[in-house]
């Protein structure tokens, strides 16, 4: 195995982010990396019984503000540098793949929620579909079901 060089955490802001960091961070020492860690708001959109339209810029921007005062806080709890922390809004996905991209990272940490029933196949299943495009190797820790 090749030694990793820059490890991107993608987190979300709650406990499950906090063992993912957590474990990048053990990893990135570990392998003597360079550890860079996204959170991405999604845009939601609205139905407003007519038509789907996307979240209005102003509260898209007062969430993405939210989630970066959040994510300071999980990166001082976890002992994770701010400054190696980023709010990207968009879909999670593409923007987790293009931080990848344009960081240069050769590993990308995400969180895999195991899903069971029939409902679960509705929902999106971020993980695999980053396994599955990104230009590096990915590291995909199970997290337990809330």
């Amino acid at each position: 195995m090749s030694q990793y060089r820059h490890i991107l955490a993608a987190v979300e802001l709650d406990d499950s982010g906090a063992l993912l960091l957590t474990r990048a961070r053990e990893l990135a020492a570990l392998m003597q990396a360079r550890l860079s860690v996204v959170h991405v708001v999604e845009y939601i959109t609205l139905d407003t019984g007519e038509a789907l339209i996307a979240t209005p810029v102003d509260m898209t921007q007062e969430m993405v503000t939210a989630a970066q005062t959040q994510l300071g806080a999980l990166c001082e709890r976890v002992g994770v540098p701010a400054t190696s922390a980023q709010v990207l809004s968009g879909p999670v996905t593409t923007e987790i793949l293009t931080a990848a991209k344009t960081l240069g990272v050769d590993l990308i940490a995400v969180g895999h929620h195991p899903r069971r029933g029939f409902l679960s196949s509705l929902f999106s299943h971020t993980e695999e579909t980053v396994v599955g495009k990104a230009p590096c190797d990915v590291l995909a820790l199970r997290l337990a079901a809330a």
